[in-house]
């Protein structure tokens, strides 16, 4: 796209629909991280386990999982390892 085309009102809709799903997206990651962390004790060890395929949520990463809609389910799962 040219800088001096403009957007239509439906194209600027949907762009920021998408810009709205992408934040929610990345703020329900970063809550998993978060609570991840508090359980692992750190950074490296939480972003490890983001990205480890997880039986508990049918063989996906979390991240898969959060990028999936599955927020809750996923932070349940982490809430049950702090036992």
């Amino acid at each position: 796209m040219a800088g001096d085309e403009k957007l239509s009102p439906d194209a600027f809709a949907a762009l920021q629909a998408r810009v709205k799903q992408q934040s929610l997206k990345a703020q329900a990651y970063y809550t998993v991280m978060h609570e991840v962390r508090r359980v692992l004790g750190s950074d490296d060890a939480a972003s490890a386990w983001m990205e480890q395929p997880q039986p508990a949520l049918g063989g996906k990463s979390a991240a898969q999982a959060v990028g999936e809609g599955r927020t809750d389910e996923v932070l349940a799962h982490v809430r049950s390892l702090k036992g």
